[in-house]
């Protein structure tokens, strides 16, 4: 099933394709949707989210294996050119996190405003230690700007699994609940953002994540 955003009473939500996997086709899929809210002036709510109990498995691993190494590394950095987007999105975003959230899917809700997670299924986590993986520099910027302390060590050097009550608790996302209230707890945490100008929002977002943008924003070195 294909990515889809549906746009009702100024709020858009955007549900990622099946396992929410990134290779180039679901990554140019995403950032069109993000145009699409751009474009449309009437909306004031973003809502991320996924389907069944994935909401996002992160970069497609068979995508990345079958790569050139130029290809990959260009890659990744379009899918954090993709996160830099989400931190200074001049909307509210909102990660609605249905289920498991692993690599980059963990680090679309570090990049959104707010984030709820289902309290009963589904774990997020950074898996890059299990996998022999080092983080590329921007995604690094992003894990090490939004955790601190024991979190940012369970979380990378550990691969811990975090539940939605977990995650809650540790700061990772903004609450846990239960499915059925999944996107109405989106919308009600997001509330004292909407409506607020787009551009200076844009702005105060992008100042705020200026160490992580510059980052992110430097050209990959050949």
């Amino acid at each position: 099933m294909a990515l889809t955003l549906d746009c009702n009473d100024g709020k858009a939500v955007l549900t990622m394709a099946e396992e929410g996997k990134f290779n180039p086709e679901s990554l140019a899929a995403f950032n069109g949707a993000l145009d699409k809210v751009l474009d449309d002036d009437g909306i004031t709510l973003l809502i991320i989210t996924g389907r069944e109990k994935s909401f996002s498995q992160g970069l497609d691993l068979d995508f990345l294996t079958k790569a050139e190494p130029a290809e990959a590394i260009g890659f990744v950095k379009d899918c954090m050119h993709m996160v830099a987007r989400l931190l200074q999105f001049p909307v509210p975003v909102v990660s609605a996190v249905n289920g498991h959230a692993f690599g980059l899917g963990f680090m679309i809700p570090l990049a959104c405003d707010y984030s709820v997670m289902r309290a009963d299924r589904g774990f997020m986590c950074l898996p890059e230690i299990d996998l022999g993986m080092t983080l590329e520099a921007g995604m690094n910027a992003l894990v090490t700007g939004k955790l601190q302390g024991r979190v940012l060590r369970d979380s990378l050097l550990t691969g811990k699994r975090f539940g939605g009550e977990d995650a809650a608790e540790a700061g990772i996302v903004d609450a846990a609940t239960t499915i059925d209230q999944l996107l109405t707890r989106s919308e009600e945490l997001a509330q004292p953002m909407r409506g607020k100008d787009r551009k200076t929002l844009a702005g105060l977002k992008a100042d705020i994540h200026r160490p992580i943008l510059s980052v992110i924003e430097q050209p990959v070195a050949m």
